[in-house]
């Protein structure tokens, strides 16, 4: 007997009339309820997720095309089968799709049964929004170009249809995905995570994680070479993982002073701990697809195209044999040469492009099995374009050699200082821009630097954890930031980090003192100027200098701390009307300065103003 309720239609199948009332409370909920006003003709229907013998019936009983109906009833009968919505024309269907021993439908989880619902919703209003049309549209573009590149494979290795059929498989779950990860972003960007997350909190044994067995999915991988042999099989562990994505990946939009943060980061964590454990290297490969959502995410065409490409990218990768190393060393060359695209800025093109290529060649050296022909053919252009000479590549040569030589140190570690140089330079033309107000490069920098994180990122436990982790953060919340005080004062500090990854002298600002630099700026009115800055910090580190060589209850500190300012400045050239920009930065920088009390601003500002009144006298006569 199917009971049917008002609207939006509410339909109880299977067991879920025995708990009628309860369900009638939760979408009786004033979030659900104005969430369904816009949709003209929706039905929520509820049925077990076991037995599809209702469900199925009812469906054969709806004013739907034949052809809708059968669609729909063969999806009940695939072994994937989860909730979902539905939608043809005007009409909106809901299906809630659950077992009668499902923690969703305790009182207790109330909150978990909320979020399901409110996620199956949204996917109805986004498709009634036309979204599900222009997603399938950018699928079958992205897949027809992806169809064309499968002709690489070898013939003898997976013939044409094979690679068309496998491409099709994945581009379901492509897109699957990429509309859960929309609905998602929504939701959380509506204050609706909490619910949403309490959902796969449950959904993934969030609380029993004893009860989780992830399928056993061999993906064997030798680079340079085509290992898989089942294209099937690997077709279902690479869609596993993609199915994962957007219980995770949309949780980036949140702020950390959001109250769902730190839980959304435990979900996260816990995924990537007992769910991603089979396929390691696609699951590793994960950094890139969420590097992508944080640079590039939209509603638009243009992050369809990208996600599609992504996903199929990676898919051909694997299956190639692909050196992933390499394809992001040469795919940040790509993004740093979209960067400095002035004729003037072709010096500084150079600098950061040129440890890159460095590193594209230590790692060629020290991997040469599994890098493509191709990629050292591109590799060898490259650096006759930047012209390398022989001279420097022997220096690498013979740096490698004694590496090779000492057995307590590691290639990774160069490979690692020079991708840290390029970042290095990245970083400060980055803060220089932000500083100057150009907005459009932040998307453009923080794509390069997470490439070459990316990159750094292979090396795994070879490498600096903590470096990797810091720049990471930093450049999230910068591309996350719309605030231009939050914008530059995480410039500096990107800067500062990547910096001290190359030169650590003991007298450089902290990350501490630069924050208190730029607010003592904010506080007094100083312009957050590059010069007026990269001074405060100048001023910071003589400052600290001398703290080093005399205590500051010593006498002279006033006097010397002044002098060595002074001396800073003799070489700038700076207006005469800067003159009290100048006192209050050397003010600013004292009160940043850790160690300095506030009783010694005074003196040295009044040493330092003393210093140069000859001076300035001079120059009248």
């Amino acid at each position: 007997m199917v009971n049917v309720i008002s609207s939006p239609k509410i339909v109880l199948l299977d067991f879920f009339k025995e708990v009628e009332g309860e369900l009638i409370n939760v979408l009786n909920s004033s979030t659900i309820k104005s969430l369904c006003e816009p949709i003209v003709d929706l039905s929520v229907i509820f049925s077990d997720i076991e037995d599809s013998t209702e469900i199925k019936t009812f469906i054969s009983k709806t004013d739907l095309p034949q052809e809708e109906i059968d669609g729909l009833t063969r999806f009940f009968d695939d072994p994937f089968q989860t909730s979902f919505s539905f939608g043809y024309k005007d009409k909106e269907f809901v299906f809630i799709r659950l077992k009668k021993t499902s923690p969703l439908l305790e009182s207790v989880h109330r909150n978990g049964l909320t979020g399901l619902i409110l996620h199956e919703i949204f996917h109805s209003l986004q498709r009634q929004r036309g979204l599900e049309v222009r997603l399938k549209n950018s699928l079958v573009f992205s897949l027809e170009f992806f169809t064309e590149l499968a002709s690489i494979v070898p013939p003898d290795i997976f013939d044409k249809e094979e690679m068309i059929t496998f491409l099709k498989r994945i581009s379901q779950f492509a897109l699957f995905s990429l509309k859960d990860i929309f609905v998602n972003v929504e939701m959380m960007k509506r204050d609706l995570s909490n619910p949403l997350l309490e959902y796969y909190n449950i959904e993934l044994n969030y609380e029993e994680p004893d009860l989780i067995a992830p399928p056993k999915l061999e993906t064997p991988l030798q680079k340079g070479a085509i290992r898989v042999k089942d294209l099937d099989s690997f077709a279902t562990a690479f869609n596993y993982t993609l199915s994962l994505i957007p219980v995770w990946l949309p949780s980036m939009v949140l702020g950390e002073d959001s109250i769902d943060y730190v839980p959304s980061r435990k979900l996260k964590h816990y995924i990537f701990d007992k769910y991603y454990i089979n396929p390691s290297l696609i699951t590793r490969e994960m950094w890139h697809i969420e590097n992508t959502f944080l640079t590039s995410f939209s509603f638009s065409k243009s992050f369809h195209l990208k996600w599609f490409g992504a996903i199929f990218n990676l898919a051909l990768e694997y299956l190639l044999g692909e050196d992933f190393v390499f394809y992001h060393l040469s795919k940040a060359t790509e993004l740093v040469e979209d960067i400095y695209t002035d004729q003037k800025a072709f010096e500084r093109l150079r600098l950061a492009i040129i440890p890159i290529l460095k590193a594209a060649y230590v790692h060629k050296r020290e991997h040469l099995a599994g890098i493509q022909q191709r990629n050292v053919d591109e590799l060898d252009a490259l650096m006759m374009r930047y012209t390398i000479d022989p001279e420097e590549i022997s220096e690498l040569e013979e740096t490698l050699d004694e590496i090779t030589q000492t057995q307590d140190e590691h290639f990774g570690h160069f490979f690692e200082n020079l991708l840290q140089l390029s970042i290095m330079i990245l970083s400060r033309d980055f803060r220089r821009d932000v500083f100057h107000g150009h907005q459009t490069p932040i998307k453009d920098f923080s794509r390069a630097i997470l490439t070459l994180l990316q990159a750094i990122n292979y090396l795994g436990d070879q490498c600096d954890d903590k470096y990797y982790h810091s720049v990471r953060l930093t450049v999230k919340r910068l591309i996350r930031s719309d605030n231009v005080f939050k914008q530059k004062q995480l410039a500096l500090h990107l800067e500062t980090i990547t910096k001290e990854a190359i030169f650590s002298p003991p007298t450089d600002p902290t990350p501490t003192e630069l924050n208190e630099l730029l607010f003592n700026f904010d506080f007094f009115e100083i312009p957050l100027s590059n010069t007026y800055v990269d001074l405060g910090i100048s001023f910071i580190n003589n400052i600290k200098t001398v703290l080093e060589k005399v205590s500051i209850n010593d006498p002279e500190f006033p006097l010397l701390a002044a002098q060595f300012i002074a001396v800073l400045l003799a070489d700038k050239k700076l207006e005469v009307e800067e003159t009290d920009q100048i006192d209050m930065i050397l003010v600013s920088s004292l009160i940043a300065t850790t160690g300095v009390p506030f009783s010694m601003i005074q003196p040295v500002l009044g040493d330092f103003i003393a210093s140069r009144l000859p001076f300035e006298e001079e120059e009248e006569e």
